[in-house]
């Protein structure tokens, strides 16, 4: 087994939970008196050869976890690999790693690297089943899928939002009424929602989805830039399609489009009459302008202006 192995990716509440793992396993097995945490920041190459080379107390094994890479040569990573004890387990954990630096180079070859992606699709369904199930928490399936447009693939704010949720239902089953009314939505889980409602022509729920985000706070600036990327994103499928692309990898290619958003564009796009999305595009840039310019008056205090763009935006779009 390698003594050196390397926690990665950008997956942070997975990277997260087998750290967890890994430690609660150890202190089990050969005690806390063996388990050495530090941070990478400041931390010597020398201090960390310090720390590797020391035999266990009384156990089979230590663990010496660094938060972190320290900033190190290729020749140093070398000797860490060599000086470490051979009872004596490194695990770094780091969410990024520049790869064009020789240290981090070395230790990606040396060191037995597990890598926590996002998860997506039916990964994160089954992984949000398996937490409530664990937990012993029912909710409705509508409820669940609208959970996770709403807050995008963060587990940790899922996790956080379905703690919440189960102490209102307190014993029942959550509700997609209950996610409606309680959960906020992420950045990210505002561009699928609204997207999806506008492709799916609910131009009357979008609206009211949009009242209810400004209610709690979001704002309206921000909700309108997500509106002209995802008439830009219509715009540029559409015209990939005129082109002659069908496929959605081809399209993805051509226009820079997420694959994901394309699930639900396309099948939008090809029902957009050309003539009726021109006339749309123009008055949006007007709107744009106006905003930019003055000649729409908007401001922190009296966002009227705005709001009403946004609503005629939702409910008179192609």
């Amino acid at each position: 087994m390698k003594q050196l192995h390397l926690f990665l990716g950008e997956n942070s509440y997975m990277l997260r939970e087998e750290k967890k793992r890994w430690i609660s396993e150890f202190v089990k097995r050969h005690g806390q008196d063996n388990l050495v945490r530090l941070d990478a920041q400041g931390l010597s190459i020398r201090a960390l050869l310090d720390e590797v080379s020391v035999l266990p107390f009384l156990a089979e094994r230590r663990l010496v976890v660094i938060d972190g890479i320290p900033t190190c040569s290729r020749e140093e990573i070398e000797a860490l690999s060599s000086q470490v004890h051979p009872q004596v387990i490194v695990l770094f954990c780091q969410s990024k790693i520049d790869k064009r630096l020789t240290g981090s180079k070395e230790l990606l070859e040396r060191a037995e690297v597990s890598e926590f992606l996002p998860l997506k699709g039916k990964q994160l369904s089954l992984w949000l089943s398996a937490y409530l199930q664990d937990r012993h928490i029912s909710i409705q399936r509508d409820a669940q899928e609208l959970l996770i447009d709403l807050l995008g693939n963060d587990q940790d704010l899922l996790t956080q939002e379905i703690d919440k949720l189960a102490l209102l239902a307190a014993g029942r089953s959550i509700t997609r009424g209950d996610v409606e009314v309680m959960t906020i939505p992420s950045d990210e889980g505002i561009v699928w929602h609204m997207t999806d409602l506008l492709c799916t022509g609910a131009k009357t729920e979008a609206a009211r989805a949009a009242k209810r985000m400004m209610e709690r706070g979001s704002d309206p600036y921000g909700l309108w830039a997500i509106l002209l990327s995802h008439l830009k994103n219509v715009v540029l499928v559409h015209a990939a399609k005129e082109a002659g692309a069908s496929s959605a990898k081809d399209i993805a290619e051509k226009t820079g489009v997420n694959v994901f958003a394309l699930r639900s564009l396309l099948p939008y796009v090809t029902r957009v009459q050309t003539a009726r999305l021109c006339a749309f595009l123009s008055w949006a840039v007007r709107s744009e302008k106006d905003l930019k310019t003055g000649a729409l008056r908007a401001t922190d205090e009296a966002p009227q202006e705005i709001q009403c763009l946004i609503d005629q935006f939702i409910l008179t779009g192609p």
